[in-house]
């Protein structure tokens, strides 16, 4: 084979090799979403106004990519999984759907709110939400309902709610994530209707 001939290959085959490395493999985005089961509610004629928020997270939980746990003290931040929207956002988002839907007679809202009237606020802080690469899902919480006219805590818990894998892909593990949101919820809403009712 001529020398000419021999370099024309090797250097077609050296730009496609460099080609295929150059190649940045596409951004995915995340939600987390509401899988609280819809309630029916015996009697719809009040609407109790429930702020929830503020919604703190663990300052290593304050960034885009989403993170799973390696080792006791070790994290991984996902190169090309991230969320869509800063993950306390998403959090209250969903947790307001979510007590939609377990107490119909509740009207929750999202702070930031203005002259709302919420009689009640629920008020969150996320200790350690993550998986581990097989997918299993921790989620350790501190929160409290607040009654508005008093300024009083009638409620506040802790949870530590454990989610097993349901697969180990990024989609899986967020909607995992959001079936932990879902218990938490559920706790949530116990007390709230204890104090509603």
């Amino acid at each position: 084979m001529p020398t000419r001939k021999l370099c024309t290959i090797i250097l077609t085959v050296g730009t496609m090799l460099l080609a295929a490395c150059g190649t940045t493999p596409p951004t995915r985005f995340y939600t987390l979403s509401a899988e609280a089961q819809q309630q029916t509610a015996a009697d719809k004629t009040r609407s109790v106004v429930v702020g929830i928020g503020p919604i703190e997270v663990a300052p290593y939980l304050e960034r885009n990519q989403i993170v799973t746990r390696t080792g006791q003290t070790r994290l991984n931040l996902t190169e090309f999984d991230r969320w869509a929207e800063p993950i306390e956002n998403n959090i209250a988002s969903v947790l307001a759907q979510n007590l939609s839907r377990l107490l119909p007679t509740t009207q929750p809202i999202v702070r930031p709110w203005a002259d709302a009237g919420a009689e009640y606020h629920v008020l969150v802080k996320i200790l350690r939400f993550d998986s581990n690469p097989g997918g299993d899902v921790q989620l350790n919480v501190s929160w409290g309902i607040q009654q508005s006219s008093t300024r009083s805590m009638p409620v506040i818990r802790e949870a530590k709610i454990s989610q097993p894998s349901a697969g180990e892909n990024y989609e899986a593990i967020t909607k995992n994530m959001s079936v932990a949101l879902a218990v938490l919820s559920e706790e949530i809403a116990s007390e709230l209707g204890k104090l509603i009712n």
